[in-house]
């Protein structure tokens, strides 16, 4: 079964994603990397980005399509998709959701990120633009789809990491994709840890 993961910024996604990958054998496809690497050849942040994607929605599809295709592709093979929307675009996926507080957010981005695609002056300029962004994306994934990734109820599993290593996050994550995965219709409704 595919996984897909989606979070508040700073949650840990990349982290856990690349652990999941080094121990478990899983593919990831990125499509904050897409996006990062498209705002990189603009020469502007993220932040701006996703503001100018409002306008112009020609990647979001693209992103999309993309994200539906790979997971039709690659079913039953080991793949992690580690995107905001991917729970609503791809097939069959246990979907995760990684929250944090958002000061920790802030203080991991500010201080462990060894390429940040925004620049910040502390943490507190890290918090105050890491939830503008957060808040564009929401609005705008409102606007162009009508559904609130921050809904928990569109996910399996809600993981809050503001306390948590990576690895303790890997293995409730293990724990219940192992659970869902042995059955699925006994696993039930969004389940928090």
């Amino acid at each position: 079964m595919l996984i897909s993961i989606t979070g508040r910024l700073g949650s840990g996604k990349s982290t856990v994603c690349g652990i999941m990958k080094e121990r478990y054998g899983f593919e990831i496809f990125s499509t904050g990397a897409i996006q990062r690497e498209f705002a990189r050849r603009k020469g502007i942040s993220t932040l701006e980005l996703n503001k100018r994607m409002k306008e112009n929605p020609e990647l979001d599809d693209e992103i999309d399509n993309t994200v539906t295709k790979m997971s039709i592709e690659h079913k039953g093979e080991n793949l992690i998709f580690d995107s905001r929307m991917a729970w609503h675009f791809a097939r069959d996926t246990f979907k995760i959701f990684l929250t944090i507080d958002p000061m920790e957010a802030a203080t991991r981005v500010f201080y462990h990120r060894s390429s940040c695609e925004e620049s910040y002056t502390d943490v507190n300029d890290a918090c105050e633009k890491l939830v503008e962004r957060s808040m564009v994306e929401r609005k705008r994934f409102i606007e162009i789809y009508g559904v609130d990734y921050y809904d928990f109820n569109n996910y399996n599993l809600v993981v809050d990491t503001t306390s948590k290593t990576p690895d303790e996050v890997v293995a409730v994550i293990m724990e219940n994709y192992n659970s869902y995965i042995s059955d699925p219709e006994g696993y039930g409704a969004t389940r928090q840890c």
